[in-house]
């Protein structure tokens, strides 16, 4: 209906076609290279915005390369809004957790679209042509076909959900604004990580399921960043500080089973509120490496995941306790939760004590947060042995660690060296080429000598010559005169 009414004829229809199919499914490939350091919330409801603007004005716009443009934007946008979608989607409703929900909601979808694709037309066909005005010069004019403004109405649909999803689902509201967020993503920025304005610090957290080996990662990384000459503040959580000490019992005991789920995700928040405020922010603004045992992405990925609660808002409480302090790099150590089981030695803990169902749960929601951010995120085999794991952290560790003081000095150390040793072979190079100079110098006088010396000779030998020559015919004259 567009192409007729833009009176495109086939090519121009076929064009449509083209830019409504085969750009949804370059945005979809092309959504994790968006604005990577964009979190994939935000950028689910920018992917939403930037959709309904490029239909509405689709729909208004009366030269038809307009609308083909504004149709392949909206397309490669929808590829980002499926793309971005289904990943947070799986990250709210595990199939290990919920498979009848999950697959509910999914049905739920296609049903949507479907009707979409029926109730379109009608309100195109309910639109009928309108016309407002008049056409003599100077007055206003709207002439638009039933096709156009069921698009437009489309896209209006698309901005209200866009702004529904914003304020559902953001999870960095309070934290850090989303023009700001945006702006910082455009610019290649790495996203909003405070700590950086006050110090040299870099901040790692290891995450994972119980038993997938972060502590011995931990232990191991800590070893080799000293051996860079960083200082390094080894932590965990809960109980990185005194006050998490005493929180970790509680949260952690046998005998509080019947902890309430909130509550279980409010203590998590208090004891990482403490840990961020009296053992992170301090060591990162002196310039120190901080590695933490765990950080808010457990308590997303077993608060929300694992248990009942939204994994949206469980991001948000951890947001809003640590200031929005994120860390430099998280790694993921992904072991299947049987297979974990098999390294405990020691009796279990509460949510050690969870059945698999629940861990596999919480395996899924870290693989989920790490899909979602994946310029942040490190996921390691963590079934591999020890030192495999962590040759593959030190590999990602040797791009975004930052040189320490004795690492600055020994660059600088071996670039004197450098510089003393390319100046003495500079030296060497030029005293040679003098010497060759010199030697060629006194081999062309030598050979000036020799040609001047075999000249002389020349020249007495012609005077002897001549003298000869003068005697003979002295000679020959005398014996004429006789």
């Amino acid at each position: 209906l567009t192409a007729a009414e833009h009176r495109a004829g086939p090519i121009g229809y076929g064009l449509l076609v083209l830019a409504a199919t085969g750009a949804p499914a370059l945005g979809a490939r092309l959504t994790r290279a968006t604005l990577p350091s964009l979190s994939r919330r935000r950028l689910l409801a920018l992917a939403l915005l930037t959709q309904g603007v490029a239909l509405i004005l689709a729909g208004l716009v009366l030269d038809f390369v307009l609308v083909l443009l504004l149709t392949v934007l909206a397309g490669l946008a929808a590829g980002i809004v499926v793309s971005a979608g289904r990943t947070l989607l799986a990250q709210e409703v595990e199939e290990a957790r919920l498979p009848k929900v999950t697959e509910h909601l999914f049905a739920v979808l296609r049903a949507v679209v479907a009707a979409a694709l029926v109730a379109v037309p009608l309100i195109a066909a309910a639109y009928g042509d309108v016309e407002y005005g008049t056409v003599e010069p100077g007055s206003f004019t709207f002439i638009h076909g039933g096709a156009a403004l069921a698009v437009a109405t489309s896209g209006l649909l698309t901005l209200v959900l866009a702004a529904v999803v914003l304020l559902r689902t953001d999870d960095r509201r309070g934290t850090a604004p989303f023009v700001r967020d945006l702006v910082d993503s455009v610019r290649g920025s790495s996203g909003p990580v405070p700590h950086r304005g006050a110090g040299t610090g870099f901040f790692i957290a290891l995450e994972g399921g119980d038993g997938a080996g972060k502590s011995t990662q931990a232990q191991a990384l800590a070893e080799w960043i000293r051996g860079k000459g960083h200082e390094v503040v080894l932590t965990r959580e809960p109980g990185g500080s005194p006050v998490g000490q005493r929180l970790r019992g509680l949260v952690l005991d046998v005998g509080n089973t019947g902890l309430s789920h909130r509550a279980e995700a409010l203590i998590y928040a208090a004891d990482r509120a403490e840990h961020v405020e009296n053992v992170i922010r301090p060591a990162l603004a002196r310039g120190a490496v901080v590695i933490t045992d765990r950080y808010m992405d457990s308590s997303i990925a077993y608060q929300g995941a694992g248990r009942d609660l939204a994994a949206t808002e469980v991001a948000r409480i951890s947001r809003w306790a640590t200031g929005g302090l994120l860390p430099d790099l998280t790694v993921v150590l992904d072991v299947d939760p049987t297979r974990a089981r098999e390294r405990f030695t020691e009796a279990l803990d509460r949510l050690e004590s969870e059945p698999t169902e629940f861990h596999q749960r919480v395996r899924a929601g870290f693989l989920a947060l790490a899909a979602a951010d994946p310029a942040r995120y490190l996921v390691v085999d963590g079934s591999q042995a020890p030192g495999f794991v962590t040759t593959a952290i030190r590999h990602r560790l040797d791009r975004e660690l930052p040189l320490s003081e004795q690492e600055k000095a020994a660059r600088a150390e071996q670039e004197r060296l450098a510089k003393e040793e390319a100046e003495r072979r500079a030296a060497e190079e030029a005293r040679k080429k003098a010497e060759a100079e010199a030697a060629e110098r006194k081999r062309q006088e030598l050979l000036a000598q020799l040609r001047a010396e075999q000249a002389e000779k020349e020249r007495l030998a012609e005077e002897e010559a001549e003298r000869a020559a003068a005697e003979a015919r002295r000679k020959a004259e005398e014996e004429a005169r006789r």
